[in-house]
Formats: C-alpha cells, structure tokens, sequence
C-alpha cells in the first residue's frame, strides 16, 4: 500500500503491511518500508481507504477537512491553559528585605 497523507515523512512511498493494531487513538496499520522502519499509520492516510469527500471536491487544493481544522483550535486552546497553568508565581519585590525585616532578631545578634 502507499502512504497518501501529504505530511507525512513516508508520502508516496510504498510499503508492507506487517500487522494491525488498535488503541486509544484508533486503528493503526504496521507499515515497513523499504528502509526497514516499521511505523504505525492509519488506515485512512493510506490508498486502502476511499479518498476524503472533502479533499476529493478540493482538487488537491486543500490539505485538510474543516474538521481537522476545528481539532487543531481544541489542541492549541488545551495547550495554552496549559501553559497558563504551569506559569511562576511571580515573586515579591525585593523578598529577601522583607524575610529581614519580620524574622525576629536575637538580643545578642548573630555572629
């Protein structure tokens, strides 16, 4: 079978089909390559699936379905509350004053 998925490293190449496999993220073929990789790619980035309505109708003028596209926002909106989330807590100006300021003093100083 080929890979047809336009981004992908193997595109337009030729490859066996060594096993089958599925998971969360959905059913995965086991390709090996000429070069002996064995990768797991979905069935629908390969010619074994019928080609994309939506790519079809485009003329090869459009790399992804408008559902792709709304997939991408959720992703990148996940990503950035994560990266809010995991943002410092900023400090206090000039911290180190105010611990010596509150921390009690020894009637006999420190040495």
């Amino acid at each position: 079978m080929t890979v047809t998925h336009p981004f992908h490293p193997y595109s337009g190449q030729r490859a066996v089909c060594v096993g089958k496999r599925a998971n969360r993220a959905g059913r995965r073929l086991l390709l090996r390559f000429d070069d002996g990789r064995i990768c797991p790619i979905p069935p629908q980035w390969t010619d074994l699936a019928a080609p994309d309505v939506e790519l079809a109708m485009g003329g090869g003028r459009a790399l992804c379905r408008i559902t792709d596209l709304l997939e991408l926002t959720l992703l990148v909106s996940r990503l950035a509350l994560i990266e809010r989330k995991a943002d410092p807590i900023p400090c206090k100006e000039n911290s180190a004053a105010t611990v010596k300021r509150i921390t009690p003093q020894s009637p006999w100083g420190l040495r």
